[in-house]
């Protein structure tokens, strides 16, 4: 099923109208919080708590990510490579 141009205009249109409400109100949200220093100290204590209550768990996520992103260069610089060596064929991969 395709949808029209007129309808694609529109979703984007009403997407970026929500995007633009849920801003500014979090904007009027942090404004108003950040006038009362009990509220920040607060959310102060409620994140370190939070950090250290799941530290373990936002280290092996940290870890996680850092692998996969490791992966992900390493496959974009072979395609890279592979892709070199199409273009020049005197171009060799390199080794690591």
């Amino acid at each position: 099923m395709t949808q029209s141009s007129a309808e694609l205009v529109i979703k984007s249109v009403a997407t970026a109208v929500a995007a633009t409400v849920i801003v500014e109100a979090g904007i009027g949200i942090s404004k108003s919080l950040a006038k009362q220093p009990i509220v920040l100290f607060g959310l102060g204590l409620l994140t370190g708590y939070i950090s250290l209550k799941y530290r373990k768990e936002i280290i092996a996520i940290s870890n996680h990510t850092a692998d996969q992103s490791k992966e992900f260069m390493m496959r974009q610089k072979q395609q890279l490579d592979e892709f070199l060596a199409e273009i020049h064929p005197s171009h060799e991969p390199k080794t690591d």
